[in-house]
């Protein structure tokens, strides 16, 4: 067994925090094979991988951070410095050395460049919503100004921000919840991507309105098949694009000040939330750990939620979201959006507060909706589940732990 006995980290130590929900200090680990992550702020991460009894090596027990060898015997007692210039030094049990973290995803480049030219393409911000209050460009860079100070890319974030709490959402949520995660390439499962735009009938947006098929650079649908035919034509540009201004949503997301566990000891999730489109059979595919991410793609993209709930979604497991998930501090307002299944989420153990997670409301398209969001490829620990019932339709209502945001699945 080992511990890290110490951890220094510059700025704010709760902007790092270790990926399987336990504290990073004093917790003990070490089981054979298992890789454990910190992420740290926005610096990268760092992967140790116990990799448990070593005849022949120097000492009997060796560990790996980020591939470098760390070696003791009996207790481990491991001190971390993480430093500015994103690498890291290790020391304990004889040990002593330094290294680089690995990297977060970077704005500069593709993913930048990406969301604006959805900009131009007026894809994003969606245009002319029918609620809510749209912001103008001087508005967005006031926030930017405020959250991102002194930041090139502030407005670039604020704008991705900004635009997760419109209908794009929807653009968001299906180009990466409905990817064959488990091929190489990441395909489509197009006919399922299909079928959510064609029933989708959350309040205000339909398939039959300009504005909202706009996000996909397509027209007005007059039916399923009409959808699927004209995704045929725009997928292969939608979904880099999409992929790019994720991106630019998990750095903001990261860059900005995390909610308390003091003023929210609990958030809560409808987590079907577009209703009409999706159904509870697209919830467990949502996830990495989903088996039917490896195909094959003639397979469609969905499992039945008894079933998920003796697999994917059984208490003890872990998930890890392909896209991202918003909270609330009402779980009232939850119950109306749920859609079939609701979530109460809890902070990690000992934690101050929620990881990697932030407060959008003041970016949001609907300010006087409260809204924590948590980036895409975060973990979460199933702890239980009951089945309730809401409007005499039953609800199948988790319990669940958040562990943070993750980088990628692992």
């Amino acid at each position: 067994m080992w511990t890290i006995s110490q951890f220094n980290f510059p700025g704010e130590v709760t902007k790092a925090y270790a990926c399987d929900g336990y504290p990073i200090l004093n917790h003990p680990r070490g089981n054979e094979g298992v890789r454990y992550r910190i992420v740290a702020g926005t610096l990268g991460y760092l992967d140790i991988v116990d990799l448990l009894k070593q005849p022949g090596g120097p000492e009997d027990y060796a560990l790996t951070f980020n591939g470098q060898l760390f070696w003791y015997s009996g207790e481990g007692s491991i001190e971390i410095t993480v430093h500015a210039d994103a690498t890291f030094t290790v020391s304990g049990n004889g040990n002593l050395f330094s290294h680089n973290l690995h990297e977060l995803p970077l704005l500069e480049g593709p993913n930048v460049d990406g969301l604006r030219q959805m900009v131009t393409m007026k894809i994003v911000p969606y245009q002319n919503p029918p609620s809510g209050q749209p912001k103008t460009d001087a508005e967005l860079q006031a926030l930017a100004d405020t959250y991102f100070p002194d930041n090139h890319y502030g407005f670039d974030m604020a704008m991705a921000i900004y635009d997760w709490t419109s209908a794009n959402f929807i653009r968001q949520d299906l180009f990466h919840q409905l990817q064959y995660t488990g091929i190489d390439g990441h395909p489509l499962d197009l006919a399922t991507i299909a079928r959510v735009i064609w029933g989708c009938d959350y309040p205000g947006y339909s398939p039959s309105d300009p504005n909202f098929m706009n996000q996909f650079t397509m027209k007005p649908a007059s039916s399923e098949a009409d959808v699927y035919n004209q995704l045929l034509n725009v997928y292969e540009k939608i979904k880099p694009l999409a992929i790019a201004e994720m991106n630019v949503l998990k750095i903001a997301l990261l860059n900005l000040n995390q909610p308390t566990v003091a003023a929210y000891p609990q958030l809560y999730r409808g987590a079907m939330p577009m209703t009409g489109g999706y159904n509870t059979s697209d919830f467990s595919p949502s996830m990495f750990e989903y088996g039917g991410n490896a195909g094959p793609t003639s397979d469609p993209l969905i499992q039945a939620f008894n079933d998920a709930l003796e697999d994917t979604l059984a208490p003890g497991r872990i998930i890890t979201t392909k896209g991202p998930w918003s909270f609330s501090n009402d779980l009232d307002g939850a119950k109306v959006w749920q859609n079939g299944i609701l979530i109460t989420c809890n902070p990690p153990e000992g934690a101050i507060v929620w990881p990697s997670c932030a407060d959008i409301t003041p970016f949001s398209l609907n300010p006087d909706t409260f809204e924590i969001n948590v980036p895409a490829v975060s973990r979460y620990r199933i702890n239980s589940y009951e089945w309730i019932t809401i409007k005499d339709k039953p609800v199948c209502h988790f319990t669940m732990t958040m562990l943070g945001y993750c980088v990628e699945p692992f």
